[in-house]
């Protein structure tokens, strides 16, 4: 069944080999991407593909299959049971299944624990946006506000509304979650017609899709939650920075900062060898610090800041092993038994 569901998600692109028969039978290198054409992850993979065939030793031929559904668990399943350990099969799918896996989220079938990580070319960076029509300017008159601050989300357990969530419980920050939007698009169009006032999404999202607002001063952004500031975004205040205990900066960290960091890592199958694990990191660390590299994706308005394998690994290891209280926490933030908000056009 699992099969059959996959092979009917797939969409193959094979990019041109770089090398000639010789590359092809020692195996061609297949990136699986958890997202549809067209997307971030794919256009960002397409490019890594396309360069790191030249920090191989054995230039392999390259190709990138796009294994839609079930928000990256697809592609999870298909690294995790059908796809050969020997290096030669590299995953892109959303950590959120990570989070799942810890936190009793449903609908898990994998361990997330038995990946190998190779690297990200960049982390998400969470940030929240107000509309200059919500009367809210800053985080201080955020967290004296007399009403609820109404955000727009997308799913019970999408990352939007999980950061709001997050962020709302450890900074006391006044929210109202009306969810049920498709994405960061929709709920922009949403603050134009004042149904909410704005949302918490990744800045990568939020400078696209609410581009015209910013240059219009409509909106701005007035959090961010990363362990440094965005480059682009210095002066925005740091949620990290303002946690008023220890506690709530644990709960960030493992909430809201660690998912970024893991939303768009580079896995292998169970199993593949330590050899093969180190050839395709030094490959990715090679690829993500190359100019051409760089250039292409920045052309591309991709960021590269990339993060190791070795970082990946620590990041999913400190998550499993968290302190039962801030398990308890979390999964009552992130998976409520009831919906934390209400329900697009709901009265």
């Amino acid at each position: 069944m699992l099969s059959t569901r996959i092979l009917a998600a797939v969409l193959l692109l094979a990019l041109a080999p770089v090398a000639g028969g010789e590359a092809a039978a020692q195996g061609t290198l297949t990136f699986v991407v958890g997202a549809g054409a067209g997307s971030v992850f794919d256009r960002t993979t397409r490019t890594l593909a396309k360069h790191i065939v030249r920090h191989l030793p054995d230039r392999p031929a390259v190709a990138v299959r796009n294994m839609v559904g079930g928000g990256g668990s697809v592609a999870a399943e298909y690294l995790y049971r059908e796809a050969k350990p020997d290096g030669r099969t590299v995953g892109n799918w959303a950590g959120d299944l990570i989070h799942s896996q810890i936190f009793g989220g449903k609908g898990v079938q994998l361990d997330t624990r038995r990946f190998a990580w190779v690297g990200a070319v960049s982390p998400l960076h969470p940030v929240c946006i107000l509309t200059k029509a919500s009367g809210i300017g800053d985080l201080a008159a955020w967290s004296g506000a007399k009403k609820p601050v109404k955000l727009g989300g997308v799913g019970r357990n999408d990352a939007a509304t999980n950061m709001s969530r997050v962020l709302g419980a450890t900074l006391g920050l006044p929210l109202k979650l009306i969810d049920g939007y498709k994405g960061p698009v929709n709920v922009r169009l949403a603050a134009g017609s004042q149904e909410v006032e704005g949302g918490c999404w990744y800045w990568q999202a939020v400078k696209q899709a609410w581009r015209k607002m910013l240059a219009a001063r409509e909106a701005q952004v007035v959090l961010q939650a990363m362990a440094k500031p965005h480059p682009e975004l210095p002066s925005v205040p740091n949620a990290l920075d303002l946690a008023k205990s220890e506690d709530a900066r644990m709960l960030l960290m493992y909430g809201v900062h660690d998912p970024a960091r893991l939303a768009r890592a580079y896995s292998l199958p169970p199993g593949t060898p330590d050899a093969g694990v180190a050839a395709l990191r030094k490959a990715f660390a090679d690829t993500v610090a190359d100019p051409a590299f760089v250039a292409e994706a920045n052309s591309q308005g991709l960021e590269v800041r990339p993060l190791g394998g070795a970082e990946i690994e620590k990041t999913v290891k400190d998550l499993f092993a968290l302190e039962p209280k801030f398990i308890v926490q979390l999964r009552k933030l992130l998976f409520p038994e009831k919906p934390a908000g209400e329900k697009r056009g709901a009265k």
